[in-house]
């Protein structure tokens, strides 16, 4: 098992910090860690964003007015990119910068398509496949801390940030220390520190080695250990990368960490990754669970559909997946040419309180029913079409409103049955027009 990495297989020289920006307070809480970063490793600062060549003059603006809030010595660049694919352009900077690690904020919320600084960041990781430093929407900067702590479980995936920590650590000047988590995974010969003293043999310096095993399930034990060190800078740790739909099945460790812990965490997803829980079709990773996805514009437009998938999910004994779609206003500038952003975060609430409220209304009437609720910002197509990848029923609401029905029925009905890859049932909401009207 410790033969298996070598810490001097990784050199990484910091010469530049880079932040993703989307001008969400998400991604802008990024950029205190960031500042701290290049301090700890004197490296360049730079800010970036990824945007239209419509935008392009826009949003240069809006990052170098955010450097001036922010009082950062910091570049700013802007990616710019022909279609909406914002991850692609960063995984291909990302892979361009030899260099430079990568601060990103995150909300590290487990539904489906949390858009920039959600999914993004989720699947820049997931992609670039380099270390990735994801800033959580719990987490603090400790200036004072000087440890790297990193989370082990046993498993040659887990020891892939090895390498990585050891290279990242020397760069900030901190001290690395190994958390033995998971311990149903660790070889039987092993017994507590023993696997954990037979890894730190590899480290630089094996007689400063640090370690610690933690009990318990491991999300809520590095959450809760790094809560109570005051000592630990930030936290390491590979992640399997799994897909949001998959992670419904299969949740992520990772994720979940992230979205609690108060401290940034170093993160890496190996090319081998363990997905042996979840089923690969055409490159992806499927939820094979017994499901039934009802996509949904607002609660009471969709109330039919609701309530009838509903109803099917319970008498199959299956997961209802409640999924909504919302897209970002974007307008270019004001009259005197300031660039105007829309509050994202005002979008992204609304849009999480809407499958919220449709949530506890199934349940107060399905009590026994395992619902989940998907947000995904973009369109609803590729949603729907994506969550119905193993499910054994989608159902969609026929009304004249909803931006979902224009998408996936009517003039376009014929399309979604060609893309939608389970069966397709389509409710009349009759009762909600006429309440609406």
């Amino acid at each position: 098992m410790c033969g298996r990495w070598s810490a001097h297989t990784v050199v990484m020289t910091i010469k530049h910090v880079i932040i993703p920006v989307d001008f969400s307070e998400v991604s802008i809480a990024a950029v205190d860690h960031g500042r701290w970063l290049a301090d700890r490793s004197t490296s360049t600062l730079e800010l970036v964003a990824v945007t239209t060549p419509r935008y392009a003059k826009v949003t240069a603006a809006a990052l170098s007015s955010l450097a001036s809030e922010q009082q950062l010595d910091a570049a700013y660049r802007v990616l710019e990119c022909e279609n909406e694919d914002i991850e692609g352009k960063l995984v291909e900077t990302v892979l361009a910068s030899t260099d430079t690690l990568w601060c990103v904020g995150s909300h590290g919320r487990t539904a489906l398509g949390e858009l920039l600084f959600g999914s993004v960041s989720a699947d820049l990781v997931r992609d670039a496949e380099v270390p990735i430093v994801v800033v959580g929407p719990h987490a603090k900067v400790r200036g004072d801390a000087d440890v790297l702590a990193v989370a082990l479980d046993g498993t040659t995936s887990s020891e892939s940030i090895l390498p990585a920590a050891v290279a990242v650590a020397n760069e900030l000047g901190l001290r690395l220390r190994l958390l033995q988590v998971g311990l149903a995974h660790v070889p039987p010969d092993a017994a507590d520190t023993n696997y954990l003293a037979g890894l730190s043999h590899h480290l630089p310096h094996p007689e400063h080695a640090d370690y610690d095993t933690l009990y318990g399930e491991p999300g809520d034990e590095l959450v809760g250990y790094v809560a109570r060190s005051d000592d630990v800078a930030m936290l390491a740790m590979a992640t399997r990368g799994i897909p949001a739909g998959a992670r419904l099945s299969v949740p992520s460790t990772a994720m979940r960490v992230l979205r609690h812990i108060d401290a940034p965490v170093l993160m890496l997803h190996p090319r081998d990754a363990e997905t042996e829980e979840l089923v690969a079709t055409s490159g992806h990773l499927t939820d094979l669970r017994k499901r039934v996805v009802v996509g949904v514009d607002t609660y009471e437009a969709s109330k039919c559909a609701v309530d009838w998938a509903a109803d099917e999910a319970a008498r199959r004994h299956a997961v209802l997946q409640v999924v909504h779609t919302w897209h970002i206003p974007v307008g270019a500038a004001s009259m005197y040419g300031y660039p105007i952003w829309p509050d994202i975060e005002a979008c992204r609430t609304a849009a999480l309180d809407e499958v919220h409220h449709t949530a506890a209304a199934v349940i107060a009437t399905h009590p026994d029913l395992m619902v989940e609720t998907i947000v995904a910002e973009g369109g609803a197509v590729q949603a729907i079409t994506e969550q119905s990848e193993g499910a054994e029923l989608v159902v969609l609401g026929r009304h004249h409103h909803g931006r979902i029905a224009k998408l996936l029925v009517g003039s376009t009905s014929e399309a979604a049955a060609k893309r939608v890859e389970c069966p397709l049932v389509i409710i009349p909401c009759v009762e909600a027009e006429a309440a609406a009207g």
